[in-house]
């Protein structure tokens, strides 16, 4: 093999790398782009909170109302819809949770 041989094969590999990381800029401009085209406008995923290792309290929107639901126990509750008018979107979850969640009395 001659040094010619060697430049071309030195050259060729820096041009797949160099196309590998073009197409990862590439990738990573088209691809949020293209998650929008699913998201709903009318249904969406506002804020998730782990209450322990099992159950989840969920806030999400659906029509410009937002609700709750509780996930992982033994069944699955939705507690309701938030009154509207409140002020859902500065309030913490862990506030609403505290303040929607019936309370367990002993």
């Amino acid at each position: 093999m001659t040094l010619s041989s060697w430049m071309q094969y030195a050259a060729s590999f820096v041009l797949v790398i160099a196309l590998i990381f073009l197409l990862r800029f590439v990738i990573g401009y088209i691809q949020p782009r293209l998650g929008k085209r699913h998201q709903s406008s009318q249904l969406g995923l506002v804020e998730t909170l782990a209450l322990d290792s099992k159950r989840r309290l969920i806030l999400f929107r659906c029509h410009g109302r937002n609700g709750l639901i509780l996930t992982g126990g033994e069944t699955d509750l939705f507690l309701g819809w938030l009154p509207p008018g409140s002020d859902n979107e500065t309030q913490p979850l862990q506030d609403m949770a505290l303040s929607t969640l019936p309370r367990a009395d002993k």
